[in-house]
């Protein structure tokens, strides 16, 4: 919801959303519910006056959302040549619990969004995100980003992330070696990860990266699709060190 929705003790919903409450998880007046504010908090209320055109949520209780894991990740995916294998990281990842998703433009990137087509695949990348934080019943909703060069995307990672870079060139240092000593110590709340287009990143690239701090990695002895290694370091990085795999109220 949006916070202009909130008035007072009562949520307001409309359109698709309150089409989807009665029509489709078919919720009546006096039924319990619980709303996300995108934020990271949860009212939990009843239902009021409901309708196909307006719903109304009487709040009972407002909580920090336990849906949302105690790190933050985010990923660099380089494009992929389909539009499609995007949009399914974007999915998943979101299902996992990524806080911001940045397209990645490469040397090796074959698919670069013309400029005409751009901010309309960039509008539907983010109602990807909502609808998979929707159906994964997430308290925030993750960006993403409009597609970034590796040097526009490693200016914006905080000085403090942990910065990863999964890459076949790497044989001794391992991704889970990495997070098991960052878990150790404890260092950062905040974990970067780049994944490479088809063909991977180039040896340059990899280099720039190790400049600007990140952490070149092995994901594991066979080469993973791109859309896969994306998904996959999601999450080997929030099994390792955030909330994957534990019980659902902790």
């Amino acid at each position: 919801m949006e916070p202009e929705q909130i008035r007072g003790e009562n949520i307001n919903i409309w359109g698709n959303d309150a089409h989807h409450i009665v029509n489709v998880l078919r919720f009546s007046p006096g039924d319990p519910v619980v709303v996300c504010d995108g934020e990271g908090y949860e009212y939990e209320g009843d239902i009021g006056e409901c309708s196909k055109e307006k719903v109304s949520v009487k709040v009972r209780v407002v909580k920090k959302s336990l849906a949302e894991p105690p790190i933050s990740v985010i990923l660099a995916q380089g494009l992929p040549k389909k539009a499609e294998s995007l949009e399914l990281v974007i999915q998943k990842a979101t299902e996992l619990g990524v806080s911001r998703l940045v397209p990645l433009i490469t040397e090796r990137t074959v698919a670069r969004p013309k400029d005409n087509k751009l901010d309309g695949r960039w509008l539907r990348w983010n109602r990807i995100a909502l609808e998979a934080a929707k159906q994964s019943q997430r308290a925030k909703v993750p960006v993403v980003d409009k597609p970034l060069s590796l040097n526009e995307f490693l200016d914006t990672v905080p000085r403090d992330a942990l910065c990863l870079i999964p890459w076949e060139g790497e044989k001794t240092v391992g991704i889970k070696d990495v997070l098991n000593w960052e878990e150790k110590n404890n260092l950062s709340n905040t974990v970067a990860v780049l994944i490479g287009p088809e063909g991977g990143f180039s040896k340059e690239e990899v280099e720039e990266a190790r400049k600007a701090g990140a952490v070149p990695v092995s994901m594991g002895p066979r080469i993973l699709r791109t859309e896969t290694a994306g998904i996959t370091a999601m999450g080997i990085i929030l099994y390792e060190l955030g909330d994957l795999g534990g019980a659902a109220g902790a």
